[in-house]
């Protein structure tokens, strides 16, 4: 392939191939990964960006390279893809979060595997396989967000139905259990240049933008220079946030007034024995309520991440956790079963007691439960997400919460009317 101009395809798996959501109302979710990796990509060759979530795969077309990149629960489908176009004589390359940790699984159905942060391993791979000289693994370390590139944004099909994502910061210094983002990511929390995110932010030209970072509060001096540059943008945005960080005034006002309209929190459990389980002690959900009404005073909602399945928790919490997030007023929710995702605490705890009872990675998308919970059974787990989930979104609940939610963001209001068929068993397996 020595000096040939690559015919490169860039692919996001569906977890199953006869599902998509191309018929969906919903705002598309962009592959950032996959437009980041454009982005290093050189412009003379010819790429393109296969979203299976929202498009069905050509297997017949004729490409030199087809990079996949995979989650644990669609990691299946990943290797399927990989399988069928090496069959057809192109390289095929694996990357992303599953592959990192599972490189070894990963190469079996691969010519290559990319572990860790592609920016690094990018270009070497592409002028290795230009040299025929294709390595079985690529691990070039941690990314330096100074030198990435702005995400090919003009390679996706109608880009102006997709939320427009943009990453700032990646890393995390916390160390839950459950969470993979330290062993990816680092614990050192590395930041994009300002000026290289507003220029970003203008490139996409969106209104409304969503921060991908893991904590876009994590750099509290950071956080605060990056909304003061973000003001005279006058867009709207939301991003992940942690409880610990919302108690200084100056950066709530300071995000209010760059355009945050809500913040996803990541409150877990609302038992404080589940969030010892969890190495979670930082949360303080006695303070949450308090928090709510602080961002609400200044126009930001609140989005609630919450987990079952904890060592602590019994049939009786998907009810007391329905009436803590009444009592708080939070705007909305989205809830899930703890899975101990591969290259986590929690996975190698779980695994090292016996518990874990499948290791079908198809099932680890956090809707279905894959060990032994200790104080409930596999059954009561999942009955009690959907039930939750049901009374949640119930249309009595939507309404109480669309009406004062409404004064502090009209997306909001949105949000929950949006979710109400998920609520009737649409993000709970069948």
């Amino acid at each position: 392939m020595k000096n040939k101009k690559l015919r490169v395809a860039l692919i996001y798996p569906n977890r199953y191939a006869k599902y998509n959501l191309r018929d969906s109302p919903l705002i598309r979710l962009p592959p950032l990964n996959l437009l980041t990796i454009a982005g290093l990509t050189p412009r003379e060759y010819y790429i393109e960006i296969v979203d299976e979530r929202y498009e069905k795969i050509d297997f017949t077309r004729d490409y030199d390279l087809v990079g996949i990149t995979a989650l644990t629960c669609n990691a299946s489908r990943a290797y399927e893809i990989a399988r069928r176009f090496h069959e057809n004589g192109a390289k095929t390359v694996l990357g992303g979060i599953h592959p990192t940790i599972m490189p070894d699984e990963a190469k079996k159905y691969a010519d290559s595997v990319v572990i860790g942060e592609a920016e690094t391993s990018w270009q070497i791979l592409l002028r290795d396989i230009q040299e025929g000289n294709l390595r079985p693994f690529y691990n070039e370390g941690l990314a330096d967000l100074k030198e990435t590139p702005v995400p090919r944004w003009d390679l996706l099909p109608n880009h102006t139905n997709y939320l427009g994502f943009v990453q700032t910061s990646r890393g995390c210094p916390n160390n839950c259990s459950f969470c993979i983002v330290p062993r990816l990511s680092g614990r050192k929390v590395r930041t994009k240049p300002i000026g290289k995110v507003i220029d970003e932010i203008k490139k996409i030209g969106k209104r409304m933008v969503v921060f991908v970072d893991d904590n876009i509060l994590a750099k509290k001096y950071y956080a605060k220079e990056l909304f003061k540059a973000l003001r005279p943008l006058k867009i709207r945005w939301g991003s992940e946030a942690s409880i610990n960080l919302l108690e200084d005034p100056e950066l709530i006002e300071l995000s209010s007034q760059s355009g945050a309209r809500a913040f996803y929190i990541g409150i877990e459990t609302i038992r404080k024995k589940g969030l010892n389980c969890l190495n979670k002690t930082f949360n303080k959900i006695y303070d949450f309520k308090n928090v709510i009404k602080r961002l609400h005073r200044h126009g930001i909602a609140v989005i609630g991440s919450l987990m079952f399945g904890t060592d602590e928790d019994d049939p009786e919490v998907f009810v007391e956790t329905l009436d803590f997030l009444d009592n708080v007023g939070i705007d909305g929710a989205t809830f899930s079963i703890l899975t101990p995702m591969p290259g986590t605490y929690l996975f190698e705890q779980f695994k090292k007691e016996g518990r874990i009872f499948t290791f079908d990675w198809s099932k680890y998308d956090a809707l279905h439960t894959v060990y032994k919970p200790k104080r409930m059974s596999v059954e009561d787990l999942q009955k009690g997400l959907k039930k939750t989930y049901k009374k949640f979104y119930s249309f009595s609940r939507v309404i109480r919460r669309s009406l004062r939610s409404i004064k502090i963001s009209p997306f909001l209001s949105y949000f929950n009317f949006a979710l109400m068929k998920y609520g009737k068993g649409g993000l709970t397996p069948e």
